[in-house]
């Protein structure tokens, strides 16, 4: 009866013993998951604080000036190009207006 009771024990000191094991397993690999996540947004701060830097910047300034608005420097000249083409003038000239598939039609079977 002794013997039952002390094996009945053991059996449940070990039960508890891998229960616990398991759940520090498990607390671990969690512990690891979150810090991964801190380490990518530590990152992602450090970025964001790079582009925020930037943004904040005389050059970032200047080429938002140049490029949205046409400023120039003193001494310097703007040069605006403009385009004529429209949507109804045909590209090519003396080309007649051919539906999408005449032209191998015609390269094949001829008019």
């Amino acid at each position: 009866m002794v013997i039952a009771i002390a094996l009945l024990l053991l059996v449940l000191f070990a039960y508890a013993g891998v229960q616990t094991a398991r759940q520090q397993h498990l607390l671990a690999q969690q512990q690891h998951e979150v810090e991964l996540e801190v380490a990518r947004l530590n990152q992602q701060i450090a970025e964001l604080e790079g582009l925020r830097e930037y943004l904040a910047s005389d050059e970032y300034i200047e080429a938002v000036a140049r490029s949205r608005f046409g400023l120039v420097r003193p001494g310097e000249t703007a040069i605006v190009v403009e385009d004529h083409t429209t949507d109804e003038e045909p590209l090519v000239s003396g080309v007649p207006d051919r539906e999408p598939g005449e032209r191998w039609w015609e390269a094949l079977f001829g008019r």
